[in-house]
């Protein structure tokens, strides 16, 4: 399997991320594994526009060019037609991967202010009940604030365990009426059955009210 390096080749608009996305800005994916390097982020719904190509990416592609157009895919770009923020994805080898530097994230109690009306989440790994193909243990965390994610540069995310809380994200970080059941729903478990983790979905701060 190859590591991937995703990153931001041009932005032919304008990100809405704050502060936007710029070119140079990556991150790597490595045996379903996802990393940011130290005191960055992603944008979590560009990310979720680059699952589908992630995956096959990481492989080498084994049939002939004439039946398999995923060689040719180099490029991704966000879901905003305002920002049109495009990624190149990069395969590499052994050789050339990076070392990680140590944590610089902010502390979470640092994130917990409310921002542009939206909570910031942390979904923490609370539980693994089987043998997790990741490595993920009880503790490791991100955190999605506004719409930027962050992941501590020591640690890392099991890709798929990261995307089965998209679904739900979007919704916990706004303000929820009462008798809406999402408002209870704070656990979500990983795919894999083999790994049975369980993830808790924290909101940090006070409720921002309905916009």
């Amino acid at each position: 399997m190859y590591e991937l390096k995703i990153e931001v080749a041009k932005v032919l608009g304008e990100c809405s991320a704050d502060p936007p996305m710029t070119p140079g800005q990556y991150f790597t994916v490595s045996n379903g594994d996802i990393r940011i390097p130290r005191g960055s982020y992603i944008c979590a719904w560009a990310l979720h526009s680059l699952f589908p190509v992630i995956t096959p990416k990481e492989r080498e592609i084994l049939e002939s060019k004439e039946d398999d157009w995923m060689w040719r895919v180099h490029h991704a770009q966000c879901p905003d037609p305002d920002g049109r923020v495009i990624f190149n994805i990069q395969q590499m080898d052994a050789a050339v991967r990076e070392t990680h530097s140590p944590a610089e994230i902010a502390a979470p109690d640092q994130l917990d202010s409310k921002e542009d009306g939206y909570w910031t989440l942390k979904v923490v790994v609370h539980e693994v009940g089987g043998t997790c193909t990741s490595g993920m243990k009880p503790g490791d965390f991100f955190i999605l604030r506004s719409g930027r994610l962050y992941i501590p540069a020591d640690r890392h995310f099991c890709l798929y365990a990261l995307q089965a809380t998209f679904p739900f994200l979007a919704a916990k970080q706004r303000h929820l009426e009462d008798g809406d059941w999402l408002k209870r729903a704070n656990w979500i478990m990983c795919p894999d059955p083999a790994g049975n983790v369980i993830m808790k979905v924290d909101r940090l701060g006070t409720d921002p009210g309905p916009t």
